[in-house]
């Protein structure tokens, strides 16, 4: 026999928002983690030979690629903060408009 406890779809929007304030903190660290490392990316060629040189300028341009994708992923996490926010407000006030036309006492 199969049961289900399904209590429908439950929102809590202070939940949401507090999550969102974390994404942002998440975004801050790892901006800031990053910007601290930065200088640590960088290779200095080991000796003025033609292969030296290319191996540090390689090194350098693998670090710029992965610099542009990190912060990249920071301002896809900013944005997810952000669009969580936008959403949660915008699910709240629909379900206040519900209640209202239900007859019901407005939450919002």
């Amino acid at each position: 026999m199969v049961t289900s406890d399904f209590d429908g779809v439950q929102f809590d929007p202070v939940a949401a928002q507090q999550a969102a304030a974390q994404l942002d903190g998440l975004a801050g660290r790892l901006a800031g983690d990053l910007q601290d490392e930065r200088p640590r990316l960088t290779a200095a060629s080991a000796g003025s030979d033609e292969v030296s040189v290319r191996a540090a300028q390689t090194l350098d341009s693998v670090a710029e690629s992965f610099q542009r994708s990190a912060d990249a992923g920071v301002l896809e996490v900013r944005k997810l903060a952000a669009t969580l926010r936008v959403q949660s407000g915008r699910f709240g006030q629909a379900e206040s408009d519900n209640a209202a036309d239900f007859g019901g006492v407005a939450t919002a």
